[in-house]
């Protein structure tokens, strides 16, 4: 069941654990969790937006999951072949339905591979090219075929992945993007369907009394509690309101720790990087040296303790270090560019961007998100005094997420703005779509325009090893570049964290980027 790479992987990746009760689960009852706004998208195959696959991975299923020890778990697949040129994948399927009550089938795998997941998803669209042809020998089989070897093609077929099954009868011949399914009442194979959607206020999930895995789910319902507040979110975990607030901001966790019936989960999502992203098509920020004086005035350590609260590390390369194999050990970004503002001040200089009679040299606008990651404001406001320094003006816009994403990806109308990126456990999967040319434009992909033959070259040639070691000369050459580039500056790799009610128990068990909520349950 697993290749060379596979074999590979699962030894090299930090281990998470769930600390769910040792007791037997219970069944029944309804478990709260917090959402920061209404979904966009309830296909996670369209979106890797935290609030829309929060929804999306519990209504729909994928092929595989994958545990937080990055082993494959069964999912719509049974059970899975590799043959030795690894080429070809072949599948064996479980029996299941769609909500609507319509059979699942082969058929309906290919179509979403080919026509959904390969065109329209920023983490599947890299496996996606390598598809030469996908075949449905048989309603409950799949053979799907490579143009070349795809190291990451396995964790590309979950949920986080963008490996999302979508069903064939409901999107074909329709966009995606409009489809009812994606945007008003979605349709999956997942444990709870949809009931109910009380906009600005809550999302009603089901019982799936006919999901495909014997004796799952264990909840009768999940509630999906709106509340943009942060301050609020954390009054209604306290209170026993809801049993979890995923992604828990830094400045909460001490809170939770110091409750008695609350709880710390680390979240099984991949580890990740937060990103100042520079707009590279705008001057100055075109010219390096500028970028690489923008990133010397950047207290990296200051940011850490005081921005984010201590949680995590000050990035030190390219990549995050929490994929220890694909990381290039020469580069080091606190030897590069270590903090200096009289350095920086050089090299602005050296730029030709001089200050005026003011001391200022030139204003910048940071977009940032205004709920969904709190810690940013504290960023931006450290930013624009760190900056101030070597005489950048930096003023603060704060969006909404719909309004960002629109603003930052489709009409890439900023000069600064801040995210934060799961890598998905593989370069191929999270961390090339910052850097590749062909993810410009694309939601979550490279906002920042840079576009490099090169890079584009090497990310492809890292693709297709089927080992690790196959691939690590085609990333260590990337780093190397995107160490002296900088489109986009790495201010701190982490992995996120979950508050939860000591009741809720079986959540922490797949690294899908959102849980699935299969095994979630809650003690009487």
């Amino acid at each position: 069941m697993k290749n060379g790479y596979w074999r590979a992987l699962a030894l090299t990746v930090i281990g998470l654990t769930d600390t769910a009760s040792a007791a037997a689960p219970n069944y029944g009852g309804a478990a709260v969790l917090v959402i920061g706004q209404d979904p966009t998208n309830f296909n996670p195959a369209l979106s890797t937006g935290l609030v829309d696959r929060t929804i999306g991975c519990v209504t729909s299923s994928s092929l595989l999951q994958v545990t937080p020890d990055y082993q494959l778990k069964p999912l719509l697949a049974k059970s899975w072949a590799v043959s030795p040129d690894g080429l070809t994948y072949t599948f064996e399927l479980n029996k299941a339905e769609w909500h609507d009550g319509k059979p699942f089938t082969s058929e309906d795998v290919k179509f979403s591979l080919l026509e959904i997941n390969a065109k329209y998803s920023s983490s599947f669209i890299a496996a996606g090219r390598t598809i030469e042809a996908v075949e449905t020998p048989a309603p409950d089989k799949v053979v799907v075929k490579l143009k070349q070897t795809f190291g990451p093609f396995f964790l590309s077929l979950t949920c986080s992945g963008g490996g999302t099954i979508s069903p064939a009868h409901i999107y074909r011949g329709t966009n995606p993007l409009q489809n009812p399914s994606s945007i008003t009442a979605p349709v999956g194979t997942g444990a709870f369907k949809f009931a109910e959607w009380v906009r600005s206020d809550h999302i009603r999930l089901v019982k799936n009394d006919k999901f495909f895995i014997p004796g799952r789910p264990y909840l009768d319902e999940i509630i999906a509690k709106v509340i943009p507040q942060t301050a609020a979110r954390m009054q209604a975990l306290k209170a026993g309101e809801v049993d979890i607030v995923q992604y828990l901001p830094p400045n909460d966790q001490t809170q939770v720790r110091a409750s008695a019936n609350l709880k710390i989960e680390r979240n099984p999502t991949a580890p990740g990087m937060t990103y100042a992203f520079l707009n590279n098509e705008r001057k100055p920020l075109d010219d390096k040296r500028v970028r690489q004086a923008l990133f010397m005035a950047v207290d990296r350590e200051y940011l850490l303790k005081n921005a984010f609260f201590g949680l995590g590390e000050a990035a030190r390369a390219p990549f995050t270090t929490d994929i220890p194999w694909a990381v290039n050990k020469d580069i080091d970004l606190n030897k590069l560019f270590p903090f200096d503002v009289a350095r920086a001040n050089a090299l602005l200089d050296e730029a030709g961007v001089k200050r005026g009679a003011d001391g200022k040299r030139f204003a910048l606008k940071i977009a940032i998100f205004a709920t969904t990651y709190p810690e940013f404001q504290q960023v931006a406001a450290a930013l624009k005094s760190m900056w101030a320094a070597v005489g950048i003006d930096l003023s603060t816009e704060s969006l909404e997420d719909a309004t960002m994403l629109k603003k930052v990806y489709a009409d890439r109308d900023f000069d600064v703005t801040l995210n934060s990126y799961s890598s998905f456990g593989d370069p191929a999967l999270g961390i090339s779509r910052v850097y590749v040319s062909s993810m410009v434009g694309r939601p979550l992909g490279n906002p920042t325009g840079y576009k490099n033959a090169e890079i584009d070259k090497l990310f492809d040639e890292g693709e297709k090893g089927t080992t690790n070691a196959e691939r690590v000369p085609a990333y260590s050459k990337i780093q190397a570049m995107m160490a002296q580039e900088l489109p986009s500056l790495p201010l701190r790799q982490y992995t996120n964290i979950d508050g939860a009610s000591k009741r809720l128990n079986g959540l922490w068990g797949d690294i899908q980027g959102s849980s699935t909520w299969i095994d979630a349950w809650l003690e009487k």
